[in-house]
């Protein structure tokens, strides 16, 4: 099937699911399931068919005893979407088809998509940004020292959370000695907010720490030296054990963890931006 031919058949889902894939990185058929709010069979049926027209490529991990199929933009697929995006009149993602998939997204972004399927009317991630376009959004608010992984809105029992999201990918170098393992790279996940000089604006910013040890220098680190945000802290395997919305998120200098609507607020005195547009 030629790309022309295929772009014309192409549903308004279809097109959502490519755009997703460019702009995402690879995705499960239960992720496309999740961000589409169809069956699995529907996603898969989906993918199928982009897969035969040369959209998407397939692979399965060789270290997954599961052996799921891992779906994947196409330089055709991204050429299809370029062109059509540019013919409608709106912007091309930066590095459309050329993303690896985001830590963010696994830990953050699709559990909460799932949380908002279960719990219709209480709760909704209303907004995400992938991390190219939470860059742009950040440089767009000259704050291009920041760096985050993610950038959402959720919103939970009549309350509102803008927040950025900043995942730790454990000890920076090849050589590391162990008694510095702890704390290595931890540094760059605050360094952009210790050089604004000014609120960067959203109600909470989110840490997510490897393991205990690494969250709990991230909060020893958080009390010597507090940001002007507010900020949260938790760990990668509180996220795969619970919901992200549940009682994970610790404050530093509190013993306790909050909910996710819970840990951050926003000064009344400060004008809250709007959500930047999704895709």
């Amino acid at each position: 099937m030629g790309d022309q031919d295929a772009a014309r058949r192409l549903s308004p889902r279809r097109w959502r699911i490519l755009l997703y894939l460019a702009q995402h990185g690879s995705a499960s058929t239960r992720d496309v399931a999740l961000v589409c709010a169809v069956s699995r069979l529907t996603a898969h049926r989906d993918l199928v068919w982009l897969h035969e027209a040369g959209l998407v490529h397939r692979d399965r991990s060789p270290e997954d005893r599961t052996h799921s199929w891992w779906y994947g933009v196409t330089a055709e697929g991204t050429d299809v979407l370029r062109r059509a995006l540019t013919a409608s009149g709106r912007s091309v993602p930066l590095r459309l088809g050329q993303r690896p998939s985001g830590k963010a997204d696994a830990l953050l972004f699709l559990p909460l998509v799932e949380v908002s399927r279960r719990n219709p009317g209480r709760c909704e991630l209303f907004q995400w940004l992938a991390t190219m376009e939470t860059s742009s959004w950040l440089r767009q608010h000259d704050l291009a020292q920041v760096r985050a992984d993610g950038y959402g809105v959720w919103l939970q029992d009549g309350r509102c959370l803008w927040f950025l999201v900043h995942v730790d990918r454990g000890p920076i170098g090849d050589v590391v000695s162990e008694h510095e393992r702890p704390a290595s790279g931890l540094g760059g996940l605050l360094v952009g907010y210790r050089r604004a000089d000014r609120l960067v604006p959203v109600g909470v910013v989110l840490l997510i720490a490897q393991d205990a040890e690494r969250e709990e220098r991230l909060r020893a680190d958080l009390l010597r030296e507090p940001l002007r945000n507010a900020v949260a802290t938790t760990r990668q395997q509180l996220l795969y054990r619970y919901w992200p919305d549940d009682q994970l998120w610790q404050v530093p200098g509190e013993s306790g963890r909050r909910r996710l609507v819970e840990v951050g607020s926003w000064p009344h005195h400060v004008t809250m931006p709007l959500p930047p547009p999704t895709s």
